[in-house]
């Protein structure tokens, strides 16, 4: 059961095709996205892009990468990224990270991904690549980067010896936490310049359902030949890397130049 300070994203999975993404419309629908991210650091002196050359180009969506993992673990978080943006962004049009794979080709998206991860940017020669590669599929080009990912258990654990009251008002329902600090980048293949960049706090919980947590005392009885240790309340499960990551993207989302006449952004003051 996750934390209910999420709101709902409405319409995303008719548009979801890919597994990836239909795992990210069953997050979307069950309502259990972040607002925005606490905090944020801007990492560019750039004003941003402007609305009308979003709308006029649109966004290229390369892929979110993770440091020290392996590609194996991007398609479920580009999924994400491209479902907040369909949601926020309606009004912009938004190519998917499998077409950018695509018209670059996987040698070369590989390549220029791995850069990305390893470094957090591109050179002044991958952003050459992508302009002329990309140029007549957008005006921006937006990669990801996880730079840290960290599950928090609760500190203290109550035995099933105990009541669930007791052990509820002593401890609190146990809590399984996701901390995640992503790096956005955004560049203008019109200029071959750095549009945006910014790193965002991301997080989520994870508490043991209702039914877990106020079950009746119960008393274990260990397998013969085991260890007489007592038994722990059990922990819910570790919420996904994806959806701790909504936070940070939609808090981009929101620093993303609105429609004129829209109602205020939501972006956080620059830090």
């Amino acid at each position: 059961m996750t934390r209910g300070r999420y709101g709902i994203f409405r319409g995303v999975a008719a548009v979801l095709s890919r597994p990836a993404e239909r795992l990210a419309a069953a997050l979307l629908v069950a309502g259990i996205f972040a607002g925005c991210a606490a905090e944020r650091a801007v990492l560019t002196t750039d004003a941003g892009p402007t609305y009308e050359a979003l709308q006029d180009g649109g966004i290229a969506i390369l892929g979110v990468t993770v440091i020290e993992e392996v590609e194996q673990v991007r398609p479920p978080l580009n999924a994400m990224l491209e479902a907040v943006l369909r949601e926020t962004h309606p009004d912009l049009r938004v190519r998917n990270a499998d077409a950018m794979r695509d018209t670059l080709g996987l040698a070369e998206y590989r390549r220029l991904l791995t850069a990305y991860q390893s470094a957090g940017k591109l050179t002044d020669a991958d952003r050459g690549v992508l302009v002329a590669r990309l140029r007549r599929s957008a005006r921006f080009a937006l990669l990801a980067r996880v730079d840290k990912d960290v599950v928090r258990l609760p500190p203290t654990r109550a035995p099933l010896s105990r009541s669930a009251s007791a052990a509820n008002a002593r401890f609190g329902a146990p809590t399984v936490s996701r901390d995640a600090r992503l790096r956005v980048t955004l560049y203008d293949l019109e200029t071959n310049r750095e549009a945006w960049a910014a790193v965002y706090a991301s997080s989520t919980d994870n508490i043991v359902p209702d039914s877990t947590a106020r079950r009746p005392d119960v008393r274990l009885t260990p397998p013969l030949g085991s260890p007489a240790e007592p038994s722990m309340d059990p922990l819910p499960e570790t919420p996904s890397l994806a959806l701790a990551l909504v936070e940070g993207f939609r808090a981009f989302a929101a620093d993303l130049p609105a429609k004129p006449g829209a109602p205020a952004s939501t972006a956080l003051p620059r830090r």
